[in-house]
């Protein structure tokens, strides 16, 4: 399952974690970093250190992104909710926040508030970006993004540019440039190799749709962070997907140890399905169920898109997946929401909805479609 828009807003969080840029010419080359369980202690002593204090969101949500833990996206959200912001730095705060739950509306209005407040550019410039891309509208930002990059060459840049470009088809550039922002960093954390590594594996299985690619990514992001929960899951779907059900069995235990990740617990029960377990692999499913309408309820606009997806394979209730494709869709109308909705309609016999939302989108939404055949599991 694509988690794409969560990763955009990332690229320019920066994890709340300092990296500088370095420009040594090691692009696909293995860093020497520090190990993952180290390096996820030291984010949790951080967390602990910061307390609720301003930055304590940007720590949470890289918790959240890597580790799936929600109850820290939940935290995150409160404490920015809880206060008005009077800063500049306080509004980029609150808006950070806001696109990493989908709220990209009210995160736009954020950054304009910032900017009004003087905000730096660097830092809205790469915000509105990432938020412009993450609902669609990437062919606006990509001339400007072009023009940043040479201006101003670096990982924040680069990956920005790659990413608009990846919206856009343009695959090849786009792995150019994630190769090079990966030659512009320079740390020992395993953080943003591990999330420019999934990056470029999700680009390479939507958007290329080369699975051999994304698997050697994805790999790669697990060799810098072996607990990064999104990646296992994506690897497992590429192993099911072969028939290596033992394996992705195997990677999907590992990830529900430390994780109430829904989507791990719900191709985890279609492979127990598959595998001659039924009573196991039920149960699982319907904890997957519980745990996605538990979410919906906290952030509907954050889950919409992974709960539909869920309902359309092993949840098997398409009316619900059609509705909560449209709310995903109508938040944020990019190539793959709008063939997660197509899919929605055809499943639930909508023919005239499906057919109207292909005829208003371009061709790249039957790649997405491709996707979501191959990934959605029953």
């Amino acid at each position: 399952m694509n988690r794409l828009g969560f990763s955009l807003i990332s690229i320019v969080i920066g994890l709340a974690l300092q990296v500088s840029a370095a420009g040594e010419n090691r692009a696909d080359t293995a860093r020497e970093t520090t190990a993952g369980v180290i390096a996820i202690a030291n984010l949790d002593a951080q967390i602990a250190q910061v307390g609720n204090s301003l930055g304590a969101e940007d720590l949470l949500l890289a918790r959240a992104r890597f580790l799936a833990d929600y109850d820290a996206l939940e935290r995150a959200s409160a404490l920015t909710e809880l206060q008005q912001p009077v800063t500049a730095q306080a509004l980029l705060q609150r808006a950070r926040t806001r696109a990493a739950l989908h709220r990209f509306s009210d995160a736009l209005h954020d950054v304009e508030s910032a900017e009004a407040e003087g905000a730096d550019r660097g830092q809205t410039v790469p915000l509105r970006a990432s938020i412009l891309i993450a609902t669609g509208s990437a062919d606006k930002v990509s001339l400007s993004l072009e023009a940043e990059a040479r201006q101003h060459p670096g990982l924040a840049s680069r990956t920005m540019l790659a990413t608009a470009y990846a919206m856009l088809g343009r695959v090849r550039e786009a792995d150019q440039l994630y190769a090079a922002a990966l030659a512009d960093l320079h740390t020992t954390l395993p953080f943003p190799y591990a999330w420019i590594c999934f990056a470029r594996a999700l680009m390479w299985a939507d958007q290329g749709q080369d699975l051999r690619r994304a698997e050697a990514f994805y790999r790669q992001a697990l060799g810098y962070l072996p607990e990064f929960a999104a990646a296992n899951i994506n690897l497992a779907e590429i192993e099911a997907t072969r028939g290596e059900t033992q394996s992705a069995i195997e990677r999907l235990e590992g990830v529900i140890k430390v994780s109430d990740e829904p989507e791990a617990y719900a191709l985890l029960g279609s492979l127990h399905l598959r595998a001659a377990h039924p009573e196991q692999g039920r149960r699982e499913i319907e904890h997957a169920r519980q745990r996605f309408e538990l979410l919906l309820g906290h952030a509907p606009l954050a889950f919409a898109d992974h709960a539909a997806e869920f309902y359309l394979g092993a949840g098997h209730d398409a009316e619900r997946a059609w509705e909560l494709a449209l709310q995903n869709l109508h938040n944020r109308e990019t190539d793959r929401s709008v063939a997660l909705a197509v899919k929605a309609a055809l499943v639930c016999g909508r023919q005239k909805e499906a057919e109207t939302l292909l005829w208003t989108h371009g061709p790249s939404v039957g790649i997405y479609l491709q996707s979501l055949d191959r990934t959605l599991p029953r």
